[in-house]
């Protein structure tokens, strides 16, 4: 009954968005116009000569500059400061914090413009999902959108920073719905870092034997918290049958101050189970016979950590998930659609095309199939004509609106001396050379920058989870090595000394250490994403803790 509620409830959207799909240009129209209006009456739009005269397309890409995080930095930092009426005229409700994996984290605003133009999105995503899929209806939900680990702050201007509840990217009106289908509550958020959320989280989903789909970003995370559930079983057994919960750290006051505001039961029967589950290869079917579906990221980088995550679910559907950044939802998938289809009705969508950067940036209606773009992106929130770094190549069209598959980050580029090495580039590198060097591909594998001057240049370093010998990794780091040198930049580099040799360093538990540091760098537990090249140096030191 309340899955029908939502569908009813998320109907309209959906059936306004499969229209819009026949004519993307008119409904880019319309998102244009919706920033405008947005964006008329702030300082942004005094900063644009000319600006009450611009209607068109290409009259607003003549007005308006390409923009990137930097170039809006100062708007930003106004608007934390508690200035108004700076990017748009409505004010921010939150600010979304963003990055980490390769700097400092930017702090994205968040209007009631622009939460409407995520609904645009996710409402057909969800009613698609719910109307094609009957066994995902038959069941609650895990939905992995709260920023899990972090405490909620406010900006210097009493902004609050991060939601809260999982439900927060939806219409005020159906949360109350949402967080009813939710098996986990929202007040996990409160906990203060990842191993006592995970617990948490744990006991919940345990709890459940009627789950029916596990939605998360990174296939890395739903990998973790099968981890933890090896770690912790027995103890949350013991919980479980006992009607209490205790996780890791559990005598804190900030702990327990989280744990007060849930509910814990007894649940004797799945305490049982769960002790049969912890017997069994495979821990999924036994703990959760239902469930139908596992959404996660499937593309770019994030392709190597599906395996991993789905040999505990073996035969359990995953639907890969479209194209969602904090700044903006860019895709949402559809079954009938041969890949994530662009959102045409949230956003108003440019594409350069990193052939001809010279070249006005196409609209939607133009793209063609075959090749590929970098999407920039203009919201109600107040980021206008903004590069969001992301990579997509058009995999066909559904009617004739363009799909497309995300194929990595644009702008992810190492340049400490004149390398320029990108993380497309070192992607290829290891997946086309571990696997032969070391007879598979590890479970975690990263290069990233080191320099400690003035003893030595600057060097890249690879670490591997692995449990090759050291004259293999020996090995690896000289066929490596050699592979890079064939790019000119960073061969140069090398024969001038301004580069130190590739080095290759075996860790321990990378992934879970990997997902540590960045979420002391600033990003969310569940928003972070695998790196085969991390621009961040510091990961020696960090692993060696």
């Amino acid at each position: 009954m309340i899955v029908s509620g939502l569908m009813a409830a998320q109907a309209w959207s959906a059936l306004r968005f499969h229209r819009a799909l026949a004519r993307p240009e008119r409904a880019q129209a319309g998102c244009l116009a919706r920033v405008l209006d947005a964006v008329s009456g702030s300082a942004q739009a005094a900063r644009v000569p000319g600006f009450s005269r611009v209607r068109t397309a290409r009259e607003f890409q003549d007005a308006f500059p390409l923009t990137t995080p930097d170039s809006v930095l100062a708007d930003i930092e106004a608007l934390k400061g508690g200035a108004s009426r700076v990017l748009t005229r409505e004010p921010v409700v939150r600010f979304e914090p963003s990055g980490g994996s390769s700097g400092a984290s930017k702090f994205i605003p968040m209007t009631r413009g622009l939460s409407r133009e995520f609904h645009e999105g996710l409402a057909p995503m969800l009613f698609d999902m719910f109307a094609t899929r009957p066994g995902v209806r038959a069941g609650p939900s895990y939905w992995s959108i709260s920023p899990i680990g972090r405490k909620q702050g406010r900006t210097a201007g009493g902004t609050p920073v991060g939601s809260v509840e999982d439900s927060a990217y939806f219409p005020r009106p159906l949360q109350p719905l949402l967080a009813r289908v939710f098996a986990v509550p929202g007040a996990v958020a409160h906990l203060p870092d990842v191993e006592s959320c995970r617990y948490v989280t744990l006991w919940f989903l345990v709890a459940r034997g009627d789950l029916a789909l596990l939605s998360v970003w990174n296939p890395s995370f739903l990998t973790l918290l099968m981890d933890a559930l090896e770690r912790h079983g027995e103890r949350l057994a013991e919980d479980l049958a006992r009607g209490f919960c205790r996780p890791p750290g559990a005598e804190r006051e900030e702990v327990r101050a989280a744990l007060a505001r849930m509910r814990f039961s007894p649940h004797p029967e799945r305490a049982r189970v769960l002790r049969e589950a912890l017997r069994a290869d495979v821990r999924g079917p036994v703990l959760w016979p239902r469930l139908a579906l596992l959404s996660m990221w499937t593309e770019a980088q994030a392709e190597r950590a599906v395996a991993p995550a789905c040999r505990h679910f073996p035969g359990v559907e995953v639907q890969g998930k479209g194209l969602l950044a904090t700044e903006g939802i860019v895709t949402l998938p559809l079954v009938s659609a041969p890949a994530p289809v662009l959102a045409v009705r949230s956003h108003f969508f440019e594409f350069l095309d990193p052939a001809h950067p010279e070249a006005r940036p196409r609209l939607a209606h133009e793209l063609e199939q075959g090749r590929e773009y970098a999407v920039v992106l203009s919201t109600s929130g107040g980021l206008v004509r903004y590069q969001l770094g992301d990579r997509v190549r058009v995999e066909g069209f559904h009617q004739a609106t363009p799909c497309l598959r995300f194929l990595g980050r644009a702008d992810a580029v190492c340049d400490l001396v004149g390398e320029k090495l990108s993380s497309s580039r070192v992607s290829h590198v290891l997946a086309t050379t571990l696997p032969a060097l070391l007879g598979q591909r590890p479970a975690f594998a990263m290069m990233a920058p080191e320099w400690e001057p003035p003893a030595a240049p600057p060097e890249y370093r690879l670490f591997l989870d692995t449990d090759a010998p050291p004259a293999r990794l020996e090995e690896a780091a000289h066929a490596l090595e050699r592979v890079l040198c064939e790019g000119f930049h960073y061969r140069y580099a090398r024969e001038l000394g301004q580069l130190g040799p590739l080095r290759v360093l075996r860790v321990s538990g990378g992934a879970r250490r990997y997902e540590a540091r960045c979420i002391a760098l600033g990003q969310r537990a569940g928003d972070i994403k695998p790196a085969d090249l991390h621009r961040q140096p510091g990961w020696t030191n960090w692993f060696a803790l």
